[in-house]
């Protein structure tokens, strides 16, 4: 069975991120509402209303009853190799 793109990028940090962020997910997305992001592996833009992949960053804290942060990334629809390439800088 093949990895997911999750399984692919889950865990690894960011090389413009403190290590204690990680890709959580990363899904297929569009929407139905005009505007545009920079892809974070390209640096092109992307239009938000075409086929783009959402990454999900999270930062666990480290207390119990402290929630963990999110924030989220843009990858162009044929970038992924460009995403495992940016990634690799950061480890």
């Amino acid at each position: 069975m093949p990895e997911s793109r999750t399984q692919r990028f889950r865990g690894r940090s960011p090389p413009d991120r403190d290590d204690e962020w990680a890709v959580s997910t990363v899904a297929r997305r569009t929407t139905n509402r005009d505007g545009a992001a920079v892809c974070a592996a390209t640096g092109e833009t992307v239009s938000l209303s075409e086929p783009h992949f959402y990454v999900t960053l999270v930062c666990e804290s480290e207390y119990r009853f402290d929630p963990a942060e999110y924030d989220h990334l843009v990858v162009a629809k044929g970038a992924l190799g460009e995403l495992d390439d940016w990634l690799e800088g950061g480890e």
